[in-house]
């Protein structure tokens, strides 16, 4: 059957769904309310009678305490003061029983507009009853008949409360006491608390619906009802909760009681269920006509959503086929929902299969295929929080690749990727299968080794750079790569995965820059370092106060003498740390982006001086260092000319001085901007000339106007032979170029008169002077006395 049902069209399916669904929510609702309304009308009617219930127990109350009244009344009664004192009484010793009432009681017309109790006993001074008077046939009790004094005394004067033979009574007794105050007999009115008690209690006003009972606080069973053939005694009051309300509950005591007892009123529900009966009959066919309505409703609604379900079916399966997955058999799979929840299984799985690989994307490196960035530092994080708690090192590794550019640059991209590839698998095979070899970018790749300290690293550096002493052979080429590597250890050198990269990012550049392989991270040479950035901080003050100083040092024609220039050279004098050289805060400024502002500082200041030295008839051209930073900013050319035509000097007087090194990290780049400059007529000289191994074939190709060869070349080279030959080499290299040549390092007249021999152009040294500040170098240079005809300090 099951097997049947679900090849059936969807449409079927379901409209049996919606008749199943429309039973068994017609019956769930039809219970609900049945429910519902019962509990309605039994509380209304609860509430109804309440009120009643409460004069019900009231109406008891006070029939109980009547009978305490009535046992006084009848002791004040005349008749019965005379019969104590006849000698009837007082001779008699017989035990009487009376079936009408004695000729000691009030006549009977008298006695009913208080109470007819069952028992009425006289009971002499010693506590024998001597005569009984029953209101209806029946024995009385043993106890009754043979009071004891523990009875006589809890009755005295109230009522009491007890059990005779297992069935409650209430007892009243009044002593009669003769005028010398001696007890002569006492009169007691003893009444069983049972249906007609209950029934005399509400003086015939209890309506047939209503029934009152006794029961024990102890025992949840009906003592005694006014009803007993609708709630028989000893009947459990838990069974007549679906038939009975139980209202007006009270507990109460009345002078001495060895019981509880609790008086309860219950109210059939009868009337309760009869109206609900009433209530459902009539809303019923309602009902009935809403499920009708709503099952026409959701055939019509089924019809729709079918045929929208089909055409998107249809969608799915073809776009599924459109995407090589299985096949569906739409003859055998069955209705619309079990077509699409396979084609959508099909999905998942091919979107499953999706997600894992652009989760394995997102996390590696699409050319080595090793762990990217991103998994590098959740990986470096959790064996951080891991170290933490075992107190075990780790350290992490960064590596990049040396002159790895200028092979991009001359063999092209795809032969740097290939090098890239068997650097990773150089660097995979090379460290263990517990340890991560992540690529960051570029050709900067990462290593992390948990629970490892440097003295082991050491051990596995050393095979990295044995390794790396074999040549790569790609594409052709036979290419010897080496890698600087830097090192920073767990917890030593830090705690936090953004500290730990960044030191041995910085122990890396400082073994790339001294070239010697490997580096481990230290303090003493991290130009990140606090001291550092507070340094920084003071030179963006220093800059903001204008408490730097521009010192110029003069360039000398050697073969006249003449001063034709100055280089403007930069100087901080600290308040606290001195004099700090240039080579220190320099690199600050453009690590922190403070090169900027320092080099329109620099640029402002010199060009004031150049035009006020103008001004005073001292025409000299004064040169300007720019770092690599500031020659590719768009804005400082700008700012250049403003500052220019704002002391209406012209551009040929001002010399940017561009050291080789910068030049030649983008000699592409460089030679557009160095030209961009040159057409506005500013002059340019490439600095530090010798130390960066430039292209001679490129060289030629810089608008450049002068060459200044570094002094590490000119100061030893009347020592040294080879010095003295690149010397001339670069002198004959920049004539035969057109450019003019200038020597820094002048020291002794030694080296100026062989420079003078070598035909160099211009000198620059100590020899000559020192840097000078600007009112130093006024008063040096108006001294004409100061220059010999051959340059050289007087």
């Amino acid at each position: 059957m099951v097997a049947i049902l679900s090849k059936q069209s969807l449409m079927l399916k379901m409209l049996l769904a919606a008749g199943i669904i429309g039973l068994v929510v017609w019956a769930i609702t039809d219970s609900i309310q049945n429910y519902s309304l019962t509990q309605i009308f039994n509380s209304k009617l609860a509430e109804r009678f309440s009120e009643q219930a409460e004069r019900q127990r009231t109406m008891f109350d006070r029939y109980v305490k009547g009978h305490h009244q009535a046992v006084k009344l009848f002791v004040d009664s005349q008749h019965l003061q005379e019969y104590i004192k006849s000698p009837a009484w007082q001779q008699g010793t017989e035990n009487i029983t009376y079936d009408k009432p004695p000729p000691w009681l009030p006549k009977i017309s008298v006695m009913r507009n208080f109470l007819q109790p069952r028992y009425i006993l006289l009971i002499d001074a010693k506590g024998a009853c001597r005569e009984l008077y029953k209101a209806n046939p029946g024995r009385p009790p043993t106890e009754l008949r043979h009071p004891g004094a523990t009875i006589l005394n809890l009755s005295h004067g109230q009522g009491f409360l007890t059990l005779l033979n297992d069935k409650p009574y209430l007892l009243a007794s009044e002593k009669i006491i003769d005028k010398k105050g001696k007890t002569q007999a006492t009169l007691m009115l003893a009444s069983p608390l049972d249906e007609e008690f209950l029934i005399a209690s509400q003086d015939s006003t209890l309506p047939d619906s209503n029934i009152i009972a006794l029961l024990t606080e102890e025992h949840p069973t009906i003592m005694v009802s006014s009803n007993a053939s609708l709630i028989p005694p000893g009947t459990k009051t838990e069974d007549l909760k679906n038939h009975y309300l139980k209202i007006g509950q009270g507990f109460f005591d009345y002078g001495a009681t060895d019981i509880i007892i609790e008086l309860v009123s219950f109210i059939s529900t009868a009337e309760a269920s009869q109206l609900t009966h009433d209530v459902l009959s009539e809303e019923r066919p309602i009902r009935g006509l809403t499920a009708l309505i709503y099952i026409l409703s959701f055939i019509i609604l089924i019809f729709f959503i079918t045929r929208r379900l089909q055409k998107f079916t249809n969608y799915v399966v073809n776009f599924s086929e459109e995407m090589n997955l299985k096949k569906i058999n739409l003859t055998d799979t069955g209705d619309e929902i079990t077509i699409l929840e396979e084609s959508f299984n099909l999905l998942a799985e091919a979107v499953q299969a999706k997600t894992q690989m652009l989760t394995h994307q997102a996390l590696h490196d699409p050319l080595t295929d090793l762990p990217n960035r991103k998994l590098l530092h959740n990986r470096l994080q959790q064996e951080i929080l891991r170290g933490t708690r075992s107190s075990k090192q780790l350290v992490i590794i960064m590596t990049d690749l040396n002159h790895f550019k200028e092979i991009n640059d001359t063999l092209g991209h795809h032969i740097g990727d290939l090098i890239l590839q068997q650097t990773g698998e150089r660097l995979f095979n090379t460290f263990r299968k517990t340890d991560t070899v992540a690529r960051l970018g570029g050709d900067e790749f990462a290593i992390l080794l948990p629970e490892t300290n440097i003295e082991q690293a050491k051990t596995l550096i050393h095979k990295v750079t044995d390794d790396f002493n074999r040549a790569f052979i790609v594409g052709g080429h036979t290419l010897n790569v080496d890698i600087s590597i830097g090192l920073a250890e767990f917890p030593t050198h830090g705690d936090d995965v953004n500290i730990l990269m960044q030191r041995a990012d910085i122990a890396m550049y400082i073994a790339k820059q001294n070239k010697i392989g490997y580096s481990i991270y230290d303090a003493n040479t991290d130009t990140h370092s606090i001291g550092r950035l507070a340094l920084m901080s003071e030179l963006r003050e220093a800059i903001k106060e204008e408490a730097l100083e521009l010192y110029y040092q003069p360039k000398v024609n050697i073969a006249t003498g003449q001063v034709i220039g100055v280089e403007a050279l930069l100087r901080w004098n600290h308040p606290q740390r001195g004099f700090i050289q240039p080579d220190e805060f320099i690199p600050l400024a453009e690590q922190t982006g403070l090169i900027k502002p320092l080099t329109n500082w620099v640029v402002e200041t010199s060009i004031a001086q150049c035009a006020e030295w103008k001004n005073k008839n001292i025409d000299l051209t004064i040169s300007i260092n720019i770092s690599a930073h500031s020659l590719h900013d768009s804005e400082l050319l700008q700012h250049i000319h403003d500052v220019l035509e704002d002391h209406n000097l012209p551009p040929k007087q001002l010399m940017l001085e561009v050291s080789e090194g910068d030049i030649m990290s983008e000699p592409f780049r460089a030679r557009q901007t160095l030209g961009e400059i040159k057409n506005t007529g500013i002059n340019l000289s490439m600095d530090d000339f010798g130390t960066s191994y430039s292209s001679l074939s490129y060289l030629k190709k810089l608008p450049i106007d002068e060459i200044k060869v570094d002094r590490s070349f000119i100061m030893e080279m009347t020592e040294d032979n080879d010095d003295d030959v690149i010397v001339l080499a670069t002198i004959k290299l920049a004539h035969n170029l057109g450019l003019e040549i200038v020597a820094e390092g002048v020291h002794d007249k030694k080296t100026w008169d062989r420079l003078k021999a070598l035909n160099c152009d211009i000198a620059q040294g100590y020899y000559i002077s020192r840097p000078l500040s600007s009112h130093a170098f006024s008063a040096w240079l108006m001294n004409s006395d100061r220059l010999s005809d051959k340059g050289q300090t007087a």
